[in-house]
């Protein structure tokens, strides 16, 4: 995965931060220092959305959560279309063709920071090479990504547009409230973790390839 420093933040940095700004609108983003939110705990949430159909355009964007200014800990599912991961030993694990992102976007850029989510891939339920399915935790410490995460969302950065299958979706379900981004924000942004040719690690439990199954599993 290649970490874009500040340095090389303005081509992905114009396309991708500045997409999910007007994506979300001007005034959502504020200076989370003045909400309030939830104090630590429980937040039972879940967000199921249907992209039947739908289609993602180059470097579009496509906010699916945001609990600003809580930042938050639960599961992630994406049904998708897919792509074989090059290189893997047995050519049978498959990463989405759209980009996922978490983290935090503020609408002052020096708390802004993204990266992408780490995914499981659930071949025992996907349709490869059509639309496959992945989880993600949130956040997953273990196997990187943004540690507070506010803001999820899927990006195009290939080339070409994505349209989605039918029953594709993305389901989010959040278990609890870990703080308070206004209280513990970022501090070195603006940072966007990805670059525009680099995809989502994605690991496989079930594959002969022991090297992609990610830390936390035996």
């Amino acid at each position: 995965m290649t970490f874009l420093k500040q340095s090389k933040l303005p081509m992905i940095f114009g396309t991708v931060l500045f997409t999910i700004a007007l994506a979300y609108g001007g005034t959502v983003y504020a200076s989370h220092s003045f909400e309030v939110g939830t104090s630590a705990g429980s937040l039972p949430d879940n967000t199921h959305i249907r992209l039947d159909g739908m289609i993602l355009a180059p470097g579009a964007i496509l906010p699916v959560y945001d609990a600003s200014p809580n930042f938050v800990s639960g599961h992630f599912l994406l049904k998708a279309p897919c792509e074989v991961v090059p290189g893997d030993a047995d050519s049978d694990t498959y990463r989405p063709t759209v980009t996922i992102v978490a983290g935090h976007v503020d609408e002052d850029n020096h708390y802004t920071h993204m990266e992408m989510i780490p995914l499981f891939y659930i071949a025992a339920v996907s349709d490869a090479p059509n639309s496959c399915i992945w989880h993600a935790h949130v956040p997953d410490p273990l196997n990187g990504g943004s540690l507070r995460v506010t803001d999820i969302d899927l990006i195009n950065l290939s080339g070409t547009p994505v349209e989605f299958n039918a029953g594709d979706i993305v389901d989010i379900n959040i278990q609890s409230v870990l703080g308070n981004i206004g209280s513990s924000p970022y501090a070195d942004g603006p940072f966007v973790g990805f670059g525009p040719e680099d995809k989502n690690p994605v690991y496989d439990l079930n594959d002969a390839d022991l090297t992609n199954d990610g830390l936390g599993h035996s």
